[in-house]
């Protein structure tokens, strides 16, 4: 049996059965501004307090941006990036206008380093995948995703994808899905007039105990994700 480590966030934790499985490869889809991003780091911020060795590969922040909004929202990693335990890889760089040539070999190049690194990592983060795989032809896109899942699986790895809905073929993200072990929707909803955010835990294989399916949250400037008292019924 694998193992469980902590988000960092005792709540979220309770909502996944106890934590975060590992193995794992985990997607995590949404719209934009929904708090994918956000999601995604408080499983790295876990991940690095649970001693684990961290890469993140970011198509929305610099170093420096990244970084301070960890901070801002109190997921503060730099004592991690200081120490090399977390690995920060923008492939963003501002006021570069990318040809489909250049992003179409995003991927090929990312999934090397990955394959050849695997000794000097534990968990890595992809936000967003749905960016890097967008100029991908969809076997190369596969191809990569079944790589991941395998390392995952067969060297005790924890892997987090982040999609925006939409972005990529639906026949492709239904593949995607079935690839993944953990599957989190993120949605916008309205419930007695107030607009809230749900996060539906899809599946996550290895869960520990019961998970919570459907819940209401935010994502709170000052804590991050923030769980809301709002009870909800899958539908």
């Amino acid at each position: 049996m694998g193992r469980v480590i902590s988000t960092g966030n005792e709540e979220l934790d309770a909502r996944l059965g106890g934590g975060i499985p590992i193995p794992i490869m985990l997607l995590i889809e949404g719209g934009h501004g929904i708090g994918k991003s956000i999601l995604a780091l408080q499983v790295a911020y876990g991940a690095l307090n649970s001693g684990l060795r961290v890469v993140y590969v970011t198509s929305e922040a610099t170093v420096k941006s990244f970084l301070d909004q960890a901070k801002r929202v109190s997921l503060d990693v730099s004592r991690f990036y200081l120490r090399g335990l977390l690995r920060i890889y923008p492939v963003h760089i501002e006021g570069l206008r990318w040809s489909k040539g250049t992003a179409s070999r995003l991927l090929p190049h990312i999934a090397s380093y990955l394959m050849n690194t695997m000794n000097i990592w534990d968990a890595v983060v992809l936000d967003s995948f749905s960016v890097l795989a967008s100029y991908a032809d969809m076997d190369r896109v596969l191809d990569f995703s079944t790589k991941l899942k395998i390392v995952s699986a067969n060297a005790d790895k924890l892997v987090v994808l982040t999609a925006h809905t939409g972005a990529l073929p639906e026949n492709l993200m239904l593949r995607l899905r079935s690839i993944c072990d953990g599957l989190i929707l993120l949605k916008a909803a309205e419930i007695g007039g107030i607009s809230v955010k749900v996060m539906e835990i899809a599946k996550l294989r290895g869960a520990r105990g019961p998970v919570d399916q459907v819940t209401a949250f935010d994502v709170d400037p000052a804590f991050g994700i923030k769980l809301l008292p709002i009870t909800l019924a899958r539908g």
